[in-house]
């Protein structure tokens, strides 16, 4: 299989983070110098990541690139093994996804000098996304006091699309980190687990981002 990102784009990095977590192997192709050329033969929507199996057939969208990745592997669901934990694990990976994880792409976008030459940047619009993070994040912790993650005993793939989502935000600097202990015990045991790395190395580069932004 072939794995088409563009770094630290964090759609791509969903599928990456939730590959490493599954154990499952592909190759890796960044497509930043053909992103509006060859690869709109891939994706003729210009956007990653893309997922081409070995058969050549193209899937795109993050979330469903990892579904049809958790249905063809072993052994644990990520998007739950029964009816109930599909559910349970749904309802919390669609609320993460409104909430946290597409709420932190649109502030960066907006309000990150890094995007100004991009797109028109609506900054107030981006900071109007707060109030509906941190209420996501309150009913997170509400949560998080009964269970170890959000949704049982073990992590899921809704854990992933909120620990993106949550991070982001924190990153840009929309929200601060959360003073409810549950959600720092759950942020701690997110970021120490081996498939993050792909968060860890956007958080550097953002960092050196910002520090360069502030020496011009």
């Amino acid at each position: 299989m072939k794995l088409y990102v563009t770094p630290f784009a964090p759609n791509a990095m969903r599928v990456q983070i939730f590959m490493l977590e599954k154990g499952i192997a592909a190759e890796v192709i960044d497509v930043s110098a053909i992103l509006n050329g060859e690869y709109l033969k891939i994706n003729s929507f210009g956007q990653v990541p893309a997922l081409e199996l070995d058969n050549g057939e193209i899937i795109t969208e993050s979330l469903t690139i990892c579904q049809y990745l958790d249905e063809v592997s072993a052994p644990r669901r990520l998007f739950g093994a029964t009816a109930e934990d599909r559910a349970r694990i749904g309802m919390w990976e669609r609320r993460a996804e409104l909430a946290l994880f597409i709420p932190s792409i649109e502030y960066g976008h907006h309000t990150h000098p890094m995007f100004a030459g991009q797109i028109t940047q609506r900054p107030d619009w981006a900071k109007s996304l707060v109030p509906k993070a941190l209420q996501m994040i309150d009913l997170m912790a509400d949560q998080l006091e009964k269970t170890i993650y959000l949704s049982g005993s073990e992590v899921s793939a809704a854990d992933f699309t909120a620990a993106l989502g949550y991070f982001g935000l924190v990153a840009f600097g929309a929200i601060p980190p959360s003073a409810h202990p549950s959600v720092q015990r759950w942020s701690r045991a997110m970021m120490s687990l081996p498939s993050m790395a792909p968060l860890q190395q956007a958080a550097q580069f953002l960092q050196s981002a910002n520090i360069e932004e502030e020496k011009v």
